[in-house]
């Protein structure tokens, strides 16, 4: 059933629509809504149930301000990759509304909370194989949020040249990988649905099928840039 704020305790509704959010409110995220997304992180799985992972909100000014820089330089990198630029205030393509959305999202980045997801790096097991370990927590999070309404968006403001500066901002010992990073907050605008290639493309049985592996962005497949 969906609430009349976006709110849903229907799954399949939440892991249809659960679409990232890129313009919030300035509305505070209250901290009995984010304690239940943080829950719901640590019920995800782990190898070994070890739970090898600490997970950082980011809400004072001084963090904000920090996570600020971050996006800056990632919205350096991330503009050529994507050939992104601001659009002109009359376009409104759909790829100049997404690229709109992406450039608030970094230029309001010191006055959004967010999380950060670390896992402790241990030397026995390949570093992909590893985030199995974390990336069920960040997920656990991100749809807990939807569920309750909020927004949230996945960024990649903790890898470029942002690691360094948040690592020496919060303190993070050398061997904790900063494996995630996500904006939350009340969203400006509506949930989903979400858009993915059908379930045909990309689900093989039995074995490789190379008809089907090669990697071209079709309509509505393209991957958004990364934020």
């Amino acid at each position: 059933m969906t609430g009349v704020d976006g709110a849903t305790d229907d799954v399949w509704e939440v892991l249809g629509t659960a679409r990232a959010i890129r313009r919030f409110s300035d509305e505070p995220v209250d901290g009995t809504t984010l304690r239940r997304c943080l829950e719901a992180a640590t019920w995800a799985p782990s190898g070994g149930n070890a739970q090898h992972w600490r997970f950082i909100v980011l809400d004072s000014p001084e963090m904000r301000a920090v996570v600020q820089q971050a996006a800056d330089l990632a919205l350096k990198v991330i503009e050529p990759i994507y050939g992104m630029s601001r659009p002109a205030a009359d376009d409104r393509s759909r790829n100049a509304r997404r690229n709109r959305a992406t450039y608030e999202l970094h230029d309001s980045a010191g006055r959004r909370t967010s999380v950060l997801f670390v896992a402790y790096h241990n030397e026995w097991a390949p570093d992909f194989l590893q985030g199995a370990s974390i990336f069920p927590a960040v997920q656990n999070f991100y749809l807990a949020a939807r569920a309750q309404g909020l927004g949230a968006c996945p960024t990649s403001w903790a890898g470029y040249d942002g690691e360094p500066l948040l690592r020496q901002a919060i303190g993070i010992p050398a061997e904790w990988v900063l494996a995630g990073h996500v904006v939350v907050g009340w969203p400006l605008g509506h949930h989903g649905p979400v858009r993915r290639r059908p379930v045909n493309d990309v689900v093989f049985r039995n074995g490789w099928d190379a008809d089907r592996a090669d990697i071209v962005y079709g309509a509505g497949a393209r991957p958004e840039p990364k934020t």
